[in-house]
Formats: structure tokens, C-alpha cells, sequence
């Protein structure tokens, strides 16, 4: 027998050593949650599945610290907070599915108490995201209203009905609302004669045997197994971060991810509502003029590594969630967690790419976009405004480069030609246009941003001393004043409060990422302001002293 040379020995100890160090799937899968493998923090549970067959499921992290309760995947639950909205759009289509109404129905025939707004607002708008209703979360949140408060339906139905005009007109433009999906779950209570709790255990969880899922309608019933929300407090300290309101429709679902599982195999082998359903849950929307959207209903469609992706994720008090699965692969992940401080979103997709390795079509080789030099970087430099949806951009020069900023964001403005840029090169590369006048933003999936250039804000002590006064808003149903302090001017906001306004832009204030607008008669004295609050926009809020 020949003996083996010194280098076959060695490519093999090589081989074999290489063998043994190789992670696997589910050790790899294990380090991505690893940080959160402690039994005094919360944490997360994380499954994921294929072609109907479990891959992995594991819990990390602490349940209850008060009880010293582990995280167990299977037993579990957590609030699914947004992700529960494609539960309320199945409910819906059931209902359409029955005869008892239709997409494009005027809501106001099911909720007469809401204003006519003279265009009506259909089933499908709010199902879409395209309705132009404000958000009734920001609404009670402007009125006082904390999360840990005790908080109704009726509270809800109240501030939505005070609200005299939109974001938008309907099916114009699309902006995520909460209001919309709560609406929805109000609709399904009156057309089926039950609450969407109810029906959607009678309809879609019990049918799927999704015997640990529910929807949370009473804030002071008994979930068995569910995890309680922590939020960080201090280095190593967690304190509860839990909500008592009681709206469904845009929430509330508290379900684990081996339920979860259940669910996404209705997708493939459709036991509930047929594939009509499956169908329906997955057409994206369109605006007024064509414009295709990623918003399906209760689901987002998107690409992810060349593959289509569908999924929705979720953020309320101190719960975090997401559910995704890629059609093509049969393969879906959901990660739910109570704590804030994680993404989810992210952990998913890397745990996709576990399971998935080797399975996505080959990536082409992306071209980078390639810079020019700028005769006068500083010209495009200023503070842009987004009336329709409440946002301030500036557009900063910064060591020979362009700057796009919101508070909490900073981005490059990659320069291909004059007034043509690529926002954030590196990693998503939307276009954007720049002109004397405007800024002008790319995003996939809805429509561009369009900003007005606006002067900067330079008001002087003594013009501040005049905006200073109490202001009140029918819409809100609360009084909100202003109080110079310091050369500054301070905000009481109720319940939560003093806020210092900054000057953002001529005759605008900003805070805690609303912004004033003021509003003056022909002498210029200040009558009342516009507030802007991103997901609710236009509220006035008249003068009183």
C-alpha cells in the first residue's frame, strides 16, 4: 500500500478541519439572536419554515422578569402590534367573499358618523393605505392620550369623526394610517354582527388551529403565556413598556410564531377563504392616476435579493414583530420580540439568508454610480418643505460634499450631474432632483417626495415674544401654549409636558417631529397655527390669548 504524501496529509487535516469549524444553519441562525440569550433581559422568539416543514425555532431572553419566564417559541405570545393588519384584511375579504360588501363601498355607509369630506372614501382606500384619513394614534397622542393610558373604540371613532379634512384626497397618494385598518375592524362589527375578536377566531384561528392566537379587545383580560413588553432603563435595568388601549383592527393580534407558521401555510394550501383570498391579500394597490404601490392588503410586496418578498412588521409599546415569507422558496421567518431596541425586520431576512443560502438568483453586479464635480455644491444647500405629508428636509455642504438631513438622519448626496443625485450610495441609492426651487425624492413603492425650497427661520427675540400665547384645536380637542423662556419658545403639550420649538423655516416651528405653521391676518398678527404630525396633517389650532 502507498503511503500518503505530507501534502495529502495536510489538505486533509485542512478539509476536516473546515468540516468541523462550519456552522450550521441553525448555529448560525443561533449567533444572530445570541445577544439577546439572556435570562434578565427580554428578548425574542424566532421560526422559520419551508415548504410546510420547520427549520428552527427557538426562543431568547427573559418572557417575564418579574416571574423569571423564559421565552419558549412554541407557548410564547407576543403582541403582533401592525402586523395583525393582514388578519383585519382577510376578516374583510371573508366578508366580501360572503356577499356582505364591497371593495369599493363608501365607508360612511357602514360609519355615518364620520364627516362626508365630498369624496368618498372606500373599503379598498383604507385597505391600501390611500384614504388621506389622519392617524388616530397621533391624534390622541397630540390630545394627551399616553400609551399606558386606558384608551376605547369610542376615544378612537371620537377623534377621528372631530377631524375636519384629510391628509390627501383619497386615492391621490398613500400614507401608512392606522386609522384606516381600526376603521376596518369597526366595518367587520357592523356588517357581521360581531367584534373582530370573534370573528376572526371563528373565521381564520380556529379553522387554522391557531390555538394560541387572539385579538386583544379588553386591556384587562388574561393572555395565557404572553410575554410582557420591557423597554432599557439605565446600562443594564428594564422597566415595563406596555399599552392599555383597546383598538383592533390596526393591532392587537397576540399570536407566537409557531401560530404564525399556521397562517403562512394558508398561503400555499389555503384552507381559509380559498385562493381568492390568498390572491387578494397580495394585490398591490394603485393611486388615482396608476401609480402601482407596494401596499397589498394588510401585506407589503417587495424584492428582496431578486426574489419577491411579502411580509408585514410591527411597533407598539415595547413589542417589536415580523413575518415574511419568499413565495418562490416557500420559505417564511417570523421573529417576535418585547423589547424595542432590536430590528426584527432585519433579523428576518438574515435568518432567510440562512435557510435560503445558495437558493437566490445570482446578483448582477451593480454599477456604482459615478460622481461629478459640482460647480457650486453650496447653491442647492438650504430647507426644503413637504406640506402634504408635515416633513423638513435641509440639504447641507459639508466638506465638499451634500448632505440630505431629517433629525435622526443623516444621508449623502451623491452628485452624477448637475441637479441629478443618488440619496444614500451606498445602500439605497434612490434618485434625487434638485432645482432653484425644489427638492425632489425617489421612493420605491409610492410616489416621489416633492419638497418646496423655504427660507431659513431667523425670527428675533421680540417676534417670538409675539407667536407666545394660548392655542386651542377643536380637532384635538385640546389647548396647547406657547411661552418664551430664555429667547427660546417652549410648548406645553398636555400630559406631556414643556417642548422647545425650533424656528425650522420662516414662520414654522418644529418638535418632537411635529412642526407649527403660523397662520397671521392682513396686519401680521399671529391668529392660530397648522400642525404637521407626519401621519396627521392640517389641524388648526386657533388663537385664544
Amino acid at each position: 500500500m502507498n503511503k500518503p504524501s505530507r501534502l495529502t496529509l495536510l489538505l486533509s487535516a485542512l478539509i476536516l478541519s473546515h468540516a468541523a469549524g462550519a456552522a450550521t444553519p441553525d448555529e448560525q441562525a443561533a449567533a444572530l439572536f445570541a445577544p439577546y440569550a439572556k435570562a434578565d433581559a427580554p428578548g425574542c422568539a424566532v421560526a422559520a419554515w419551508r415548504d410546510g416543514k420547520p427549520l428552527f425555532a427557538q426562543g431568547y431572553g427573559a418572557a417575564s422578569l418579574e416571574h423569571e419566564v423564559a421565552i419558549d417559541a412554541h407557548r410564547t405570545v407576543f403582541d403582533l402590534a401592525s402586523t395583525s393588519k393582514q388578519f383585519t384584511a382577510a376578516a374583510i375579504l371573508l366578508l366580501v367573499q360572503d356577499g356582505k360588501l364591497k371593495l369599493d363601498d363608501d365607508i360612511r355607509r357602514y360609519l355615518p358618523q364620520l364627516p362626508d369630506y365630498g369624496t368618498p372614501i372606500t373599503v379598498d382606500h383604507l385597505l391600501h393605505h390611500t384614504s388621506g384619513l389622519r392617524d388616530y394614534l397621533v391624534l390622541l397622542n397630540l390630545a394627551g392620550v399616553d400609551d399606558g393610558d386606558v384608551s376605547t373604540s369610542a376615544d378612537a371613532l371620537a377623534a377621528i369623526a372631530r377631524q375636519q379634512g384629510l391628509n390627501f384626497q383619497p386615492g391621490s397618494a398613500y400614507a401608512y394610517s392606522n386609522t384606516g385598518y381600526f376603521l376596518l375592524a369597526q366595518i367587520v362589527e357592523k356588517v357581521s354582527g360581531k367584534s373582530l375578536a370573534a370573528f376572526a377566531k371563528a373565521r381564520i384561528f380556529e379553522p387554522l388551529g391557531m390555538a394560541d392566537t387572539s385579538i386583544l379587545d379588553d386591556h384587562a383580560k388574561v393572555v395565557p403565556h404572553r410575554a410582557t413588553a420591557y423597554r432599557p432603563n439605565g446600562p443594564t435595568g428594564f422597566v415595563q413598556l406596555m399599552s392599555n388601549w383597546e383598538q383592533t383592527g390596526d393591532g392587537a393580534v397576540q399570536s407566537t410564531v409557531a401560530d404564525l407558521a399556521k397562517w403562512d401555510a394558508n398561503f400555499y394550501q389555503p384552507k381559509v377563504g380559498g385562493a381568492w383570498l390568498v390572491e387578494q391579500l397580495q394585490a398591490v394597490g394603485k393611486l388615482n392616476d396608476g401609480t402601482p404601490l407596494h401596499y397589498a392588503r394588510g401585506l407589503m410586496v417587495d424584492q428582496y435579493r431578486g426574489l419577491d418578498i411579502v411580509g408585514h412588521g410591527g411597533a407598539f409599546a415595547g413589542y417589536r414583530s415580523e413575518l415574511i415569507r419568499l413565495p418562490a422558496l416557500k420559505l417564511g421567518v417570523a421573529v417576535l420580540c418585547n423589547r424595542p431596541d432590536v430590528a426584527p425586520a432585519r433579523l428576518a431576512r438574515q435568518v432567510a439568508d440562512i435557510y435560503a443560502a445558495g437558493d437566490f438568483p445570482a446578483a448582477a453586479a451593480a454599477a456604482e454610480p459615478a460622481a461629478v464635480a459640482l460647480a457650486d455644491p453650496a447653491r442647492y444647500a438650504g430647507v426644503y418643505w413637504n406640506a402634504r405629508e408635515g416633513m423638513v428636509r435641509r440639504v447641507e455642504a459639508q466638506d465638499g460634499k451634500l448632505w440630505y438631513t431629517a433629525p435622526g438622519m443623516k444621508q449623502e448626496l451623491l452628485p452624477v450631474a448637475e441637479g441629478r443625485f443618488v440619496r444614500d450610495p451606498k445602500r439605497t441609492a434612490q434618485p434625487a432632483m434638485i432645482t432653484e426651487r425644489t427638492l425632489v425624492v425617489e421612493r420605491p413603492g409610492e410616489p416621489p417626495a416633492r419638497f418646496e425650497r423655504v427660507a431659513a427661520g431667523a425670527m428675533t427675540p421680540a417676534q417670538l415674544a409675539a407667536v407666545a400665547g394660548s392655542y386651542h384645536s377643536d380637532e384635538l380637542n385640546a389647548t396647547f401654549t406657547l411661552k418664551l423662556k430664555d429667547g427660546k419658545l417652549w410648548m406645553t403639550v398636555p400630559r406631556f409636558g414643556e417642548q422647545p420649538l425650533d424656528n425650522v423655516f420662516a414662520d414654522a416651528f418644529g418638535a418632537a417631529g411635529a412642526v407649527l405653521r403660523l397662520e397671521r391676518d392682513r396686519a401680521g398678527k399671529v391668529t392660530g397655527m397648522v400642525a404637521y404630525v407626519g401621519r396627521a396633517n392640517g389641524m388648526k389650532l386657533v388663537r385664544r390669548g
